[in-house]
């Protein structure tokens, strides 16, 4: 076994000698402890050689023909270093593959980044003029309610605070009378409060009107980058208009004016109906919301008020009408819109269809889907790198968009009761995924809405207006004959019903009951059986119309 060397062993032999080792074990560029071995060896090998020698001249001469046979310093040092690779144990020859393996992934990996982030989205197409085109049927602006409906925006006053149920606090009147159904409930100092917000808003009231008789309805459209974050600044100030113009309905009402109330009520279903159709599922839902609140107080109405048979004539045909016009349907096309124009500004596009995902892009989509998460930016940078590289490819995520969007549109037209009868799965239970499908298809989780709810809601919505269309066709029955239906047959026999209205929710009409004064409708609501016509009623005893799991949705009498 060599002994070890060091520079004092050197210095015993001829410079020639030093000068050739320290040559030798700089050319083999391997580890140290390795290098001193060798140099041991190669220091005992001469002084092995030159210990015969009686003189330094003749050590000198000795020395110069050994390194002649060694030749080449630096060949000689390229083949010790692999006599010592070849020696070495197989398990640190494995230790140094393996490392050297992780090592080369790592600088592809590296690379992989680098190219990935440097990616370019291809921007072909302008899905905000496009969502503004579906919306848009005409050009002619003298139809557009837009501009009215900015004027009644325009001169809203917001309604006045008042002494909340302690009478510790100031709170906001739509807030103190929010689950009030009729103006007798409120207070001295909410009808106080009520008139004179009402009286503030004459001219929005006039404006909100005015735009509710226009045949269309679009607005211009704006978006910093993704269509995700249009901007829709005018849903917000519609829906308080829309609760003002049901307030002054009420009043109207309860001072006597009951058909100048049915009109406010009915300009608000107009306005509902504006925000419905090709557009994003927001301002349909606001839609569906507006006019449900106009449907609902008709009922409101009704229960607190006398109508006389020509009026609640007029108001079931001026009704039916606007049924008529009217789609219940969810429309997906500008939800369709935010995956078509997430793929193509968050993607390559490399002409085949299987481009790759951009960090970048993702991190900018991010930000306009939920503002600022407050984490931090390298943060930020390294997670949307990391979701890049493990999403499926453009094609992939394409071709499942549009298997989704191809599904809600075959399923839109079907009620909740055949779907549930189907036992149809919308495909988006996303927690019984595998984790890797969850993290290679994550946009579909973010982009793709719930569509068992939304389609729920539009047909809870045309449930509820076909009840408020019967509620009338049995009043008027009753008024003209002295009794009630004893079946909703014999509202259509007798013309007062075009047809009998079915509950969306199961497979017959709706449950119509007479009792001994009055009579019971509603729909078996979103648990698919009937109960009876017992409603849910939640906290304080409220009825709640539409449970998951209890109670049935019982539109009259109207519950308290």
């Amino acid at each position: 076994m060599a002994r070890e060397c060091n520079k004092s062993d050197l210095q015993n032999l001829p410079e020639c000698a030093r000068d050739f080792i320290k040559l030798v074990i700089r050319k083999m560029r391997y580890r140290r402890k390795v290098r001193a071995e060798v140099m041991a060896e190669l220091t005992s090998h001469f002084e092995d050689e030159l210990r015969e020698c009686k003189t330094d001249e003749e050590k000198e001469q000795k020395a110069q023909r050994l390194i002649e046979d060694f030749g080449d310093a630096k060949l000689l040092g390229v083949l010790l270093r692999r006599a010592k690779k070849r020696c070495r144990p197989l398990w640190r020859t494995v230790v140094a593959r393996t490392f050297q393996t992780i090592g080369v992934l790592i600088l592809c990996f590296i690379l992989y980044c680098v190219y990935i982030s440097l990616g370019k989205p291809t921007i072909n197409v302008n899905y905000v003029e496009e969502a503004t085109r579906l919306a848009r049927p005409v050009a002619d602006e003298s139809l557009n309610a837009a501009p009215i409906y900015q004027k009644a925006i325009d001169v809203y006053k917001e309604p006045p605070s008042v002494k909340d149920e302690t009478g510790t606090r100031e709170i906001s009147l739509l807030d103190a009378i929010k689950d009030k159904d009729w103006v007798a409930e409120s207070t001295k100092e909410e009808l106080a409060s009520l008139k004179q917000w009402l009286s503030d808003n004459v001219d929005a009231s006039e404006f909100f009107k005015q735009a509710s008789e226009k045949p269309h309805f679009w607005w211009r459209r704006e978006a910093k980058n993704f269509i995700l974050d249009i901007n829709m600044p005018e849903l917000a100030p519609l829906r308080k208009i829309a609760r003002m113009m049901v307030w002054q309905a009420k009043l109207k009402a309860y001072d006597g004016h009951i058909e100048e109330a049915f009109d406010d009520l009915l300009a608000c279903y107009r306005a509902g109906r504006h925000l419905k159709g090709p557009r994003s599922l927001v301002e349909q839902l606001v839609g569906i919301g507006i006019q449900g609140l106009s449907t609902k107080n008709i009922l409101v109405i009704l229960t607190n008020r006398e109508v006389d048979t020509q009026l609640l004539k007029h108001l079931q045909t001026r009704l039916e009408e606007l049924m008529a016009e009217d789609t219940y349907t969810v429309n997906y096309e500008v939800e369709h819109f935010f995956a078509l124009d997430f793929i193509q500004r968050c993607y390559t596009n490399n002409g085949r269809g299987s481009g790759h995902m951009i960090p970048g892009r993702v991190q900018e989509f991010m930000c306009a889907l939920w503002d600022d998460s407050g984490e931090e930016p390298l943060k930020k940078a390294f997670l949307c790198l990391a979701i890049s590289i493990a999403s499926a490819d453009r094609r992939e995520i394409n071709r499942e968009f549009e298997k989704f969007y191809g599904t809600f549109e075959k399923c839109a037209t079907k009620t909740p009761w055949q779907l549930h009868e189907e036992n149809f799965d919308f495909g988006m239970d996303f927690d019984s995924w595998s984790t890797s499908k969850q993290v290679r298809y994550w946009p579909i989780s973010v982009l793709v809405p719930a569509v068992g709810a939304v389609s729920k809601t539009a047909y809870r919505h045309k449930t509820q207006v076909e009840a408020v269309e019967t509620t009338l066709a049995v009043i008027r029955f009753k008024q003209s004959t002295g009794n009630y239906p004893e079946n909703l047959e014999g509202l259509v026999a007798a013309s007062y019903l075009k047809k009998i209205p079915l509950d969306p929710f199961s497979d017959q009409p709706l449950v119509y009951k007479k009792t001994a004064d009055n009579f019971t409708l509603y729909s078996v609501g979103l648990n698919f059986k009937d109960d009876g016509g017992q409603v849910y009623r939640g906290e304080k005893g409220k009825p709640q119309l539409w449970h998951s799991e209890f109670g049935d949705a019982v539109f009259w009498p109207v519950q308290k």
